[in-house]
């Protein structure tokens, strides 16, 4: 790099090491509890294995390693998104810097890194941060071999594209994205149709090979999951789906990045300012979006579905913005983004200013689960219970986490006897059991009551959460679980 560029390296540097010490810090103080799929990720890391029922195992990898270093609290679980998204804005800002000009480099880091889903990414733990670091990666690599004819950036880039796949399954993305760059660009073309190309998604594939080998010895929960979130045999065709989708993205990316990302494919789709830089970009955010576009248009896909598409289409949608307006649109964007990563930071480190926001319900799934442990553990300790047990995916991976010490093991009530989630595939309430500490929603007890010889209300519990919402959970003593045959 030359002086400037590293110059500009360093500010880059800077700046994304004080966001990240500032947001380890907030997951040190903030009071929120885990979300129940944090929690179920935490269980996960207890055991680490080459799969879990709905997800490939680099979640629970990583929270392994961090917890294993720190210990388990909840900042600990999470430590690792702050840190990745670090990392990956660092790769952002390669990427630019090899496709534009170190100032634009600089500009990228920078918006990856205060984007709202990623602020917001950043104070929980979940698969699309690892996914996103090695995409980034996979890019990085992918850009750095078409100007280099040596093998090490081909064999880093399959490296990278099979830690993605371990993270989630979206990272075959990128096959798709990487043909399609080969179509538009002659240096592209050069990479995946030779040895190069081949080595990459051989070398992806063997790194996924222990997952795969995992889902068959498991009947393939996680393809199986993956299939049912596309929900694809109960299309709703639905344009109101498709809307509040597209609506979404504005919000995840940030409205003036979206909006000059929408402004750069559309120039490109013009024939105009097609350099070979943000033809490589379009070609590696395009197609995922597209894809998801579709899937929220036949049934229905959460906003970050798309992911994927950010971590190229942000050095997009900067170059576009960089000339609007004597650059005013940028440091625009900016300042709207950083005005949301800083409200995130206050509401984190005081939830009830979420409520004076009125964005109370956007937490409320993260309170009160460590007040419920504690009833647990006090109502099973009162009693001798043989297991704890739930019906509710979410209530059983809180359980595990705040129901800390028990004496008792915990176990997950099934009305049948098919696996619908990781705790019934691996800890299922079988027959016989003398004794059981049920703990439920309010309209499972009439289900779970018929697979008992007894079934008696202990206690209530009414847990205040965000929103001016409640939570109820209601405590009962269980005698002779019969089995989930009995409840047809």
């Amino acid at each position: 790099m030359t002086p400037e560029e590293n110059r500009l390296f360093r500010i880059a540097l800077a700046i994304i090491a004080t966001i990240t010490a500032i947001r380890v810090a907030v997951l040190v103080f903030t009071p929120l509890n885990l979300y129940p799929d944090e929690a179920q990720y935490w269980w996960w890391a207890q055991t680490p294995a080459f799969g879990y029922f709905s997800k490939p195992p680099m979640i629970a990898w990583t929270i392994w390693a961090t917890t294993h270093l720190f210990g388990d609290a909840e900042w600990t679980i999470r430590l690792s998104s702050p840190l990745l998204h670090a990392a990956t804005a660092l790769f952002v800002f390669g990427i630019a810097r090899r496709l534009a000009n170190a100032r634009i480099a600089l500009l990228s880091a920078l918006a990856y890194l205060t984007t709202p889903g990623v602020s917001y990414s950043s104070c929980i733990v979940s698969t699309d941060v690892p996914l996103l670091l090695f995409w980034a990666a996979s890019l990085y690599g992918f850009v750095r071999a078409m100007g280099d004819p040596r093998w090490r950036w081909a064999l880093i880039t399959g490296i990278a594209f099979g830690l993605g796949l371990e993270a989630k399954y979206a990272m075959f993305y990128f096959v798709l994205c990487a043909g399609v760059a080969a179509i538009v660009l002659p240096d592209a073309r050069r990479i995946v149709v030779s040895l190069r190309g081949l080595a990459v998604l051989v070398i992806g594939l063997l790194i996924l090979l222990p997952n795969v080998l995992w889902n068959a010895a498991h009947h393939f929960p996680t393809v199986a999951h993956t299939e049912s979130n596309a929900d694809w045999g109960h299309a709703h065709y639905s344009v109101l789906n498709l809307l509040g989708f597209v609506g979404g993205q504005f919000g995840v990316f940030g409205p003036l990045l979206m909006a000059g990302f929408v402004w750069a494919v559309w120039n490109l789709a013009r024939g105009q300012a097609g350099d070979r830089g943000r033809l490589l970009l379009a070609s590696f955010c395009v197609p995922p979006l597209i894809l998801i576009v579709i899937q929220s248009f036949i049934s229905e896909a959460n906003a970050n579905w798309a992911a994927t598409a950010y971590v190229a289409a942000t050095p997009l949608a900067v170059i576009a913005l960089d000339q609007l307006w004597q650059r005013r649109i940028i440091w625009a964007s900016f300042a709207i983004d950083g005005v949301v990563m800083v409200a995130l930071w206050i509401v984190l480190i005081s939830p009830s200013a979420a409520d004076r926001m009125g964005q109370g319900n956007a937490f409320k799934r993260m309170e009160g689960w460590d007040a419920l442990g504690r009833a647990v553990v006090h109502e099973s300790q009162s009693s001798q219970y043989d297991t704890i047990a739930a019906a509710n995916r979410s209530v059983m991976a809180e359980l595990l986490y705040y129901a800390r010490p028990r004496s008792a093991s915990v176990r997950m009530w099934d009305i049948d006897l098919h696996d619908d989630d990781h705790f019934q595939m691996t800890m299922r309430l079988t027959a016989p059991v003398r004794r059981t500490l049920m703990v439920l929603m309010p309209d499972e007890a009439p289900s779970v009551s018929k697979t008992f010889d007894s079934f008696s209300l202990l206690k209530r519990i009414d847990t205040p959460i965000g929103g001016m919402h409640h939570r109820i959970i209601v405590l009962y003593d269980a005698m002779n679980y019969r089995g989930p045959q009995s409840s047809h």
